[in-house]
């Protein structure tokens, strides 16, 4: 399992490594090194509407709320992107949340910054907006936050930047044996990965990320990755034969040793279909 005292290990290790270098190793190129784009971070927000108000609750975050995200993205600040989301599957009274909103913000200091711009935001709203704001507690209860970071992502358009993102999302959260966790990367880049991208080319799929969950963490997390296989259309989920598609990509693997190590590097905790209901970005 990840952990952050072993990740402040390695930074601090990596600065000491990159100071002796420096002084040691003169620079092949007058031309500045381009910085790798900043990480995204994404704050998933778990909603559970009250009975009776489900309809009111979307309601207020496809007028109001949405109207406040696209206003921080447009001036420009940390936040990128904004999804609501229905979780379809599972579903029924006693499940723990039946919404979800996401929102992206860039770099490690985006989520520092995000938390603390909604003073600003909430200060520029207007009376009406101000009071749907405040009865926002009414029609749902945040259940939780997770913020997780963007590790490798496929899609459709990749150049289309303002193409709209697809419908259908099919979140698979895993738990990442412990140590394991460089062979379960390797697996979902090197095994998985071309497997999806084959089903992007043949037109049934719009995309599919990797993602580590970085808050919170600790023994009490039941998963420490999550996976999302993205589709327009319903029927494109179904609309390949899997078993070929495999052989294709993979010729020279069995499917029953490539089950086996995916088996190894994680465990599928759960599986979630959520539908896209409104976004802003």
């Amino acid at each position: 399992m990840k952990t952050f005292k072993f990740l402040s290990g390695c930074l601090v290790l990596l600065a000491f490594s990159l100071q002796l270098s420096a002084q040691t190793t003169a620079p092949a190129t007058d031309k500045p090194a381009t910085p790798p784009p900043p990480t995204t971070y994404y704050f998933v927000d778990y909603m559970k509407a009250t009975p009776g108000h489900a309809g009111d609750y979307v309601r207020l975050e496809k007028t109001v709320w949405k109207e406040l995200h696209k206003a921080r993205i447009k001036k420009g600040g940390s936040e990128t992107g904004w999804w609501l989301l229905e979780v379809r599957m599972p579903s029924g009274a006693s499940v723990e949340y039946d919404y979800v909103t996401v929102t992206a913000v860039s770099g490690w200091s985006g989520i520092d910054s995000l938390y603390n711009s909604w003073g600003g935001v909430f200060a520029g709203m207007t009376k009406e907006q101000a009071k749907h704001v405040d009865s926002t507690e009414m029609f749902r209860t945040l259940v939780r936050t997770e913020i997780s970071s963007l590790m490798d992502l496929i899609v459709k358009n990749p150049s289309d930047a303002n193409a709209p993102p697809p419908k259908y999302w099919f979140v698979n959260f895993m738990d990442i044996p412990s140590g394991k966790w460089d062979d379960y990367v390797k697996m979902e880049k090197e095994i998985a990965k071309p497997v999806h991208q084959e089903q992007i080319n043949n037109g049934h799929r719009a995309g599919w990320g990797l993602y580590s969950i970085e808050f919170p963490y600790g023994a009490d997390m039941k998963y420490e990755a999550a996976t999302v296989d993205y589709f327009n259309k319903w029927s494109d989920v179904v609309a390949d034969d899997f078993a070929a598609m495999f052989k294709k990509v993979h010729p020279t693997k069995k499917m029953e040793d490539v089950g086996k190590t995916i088996e190894a590097a994680r465990t599928l905790v759960r599986n979630e279909v959520w539908v896209l209901l409104d976004y802003a970005q």
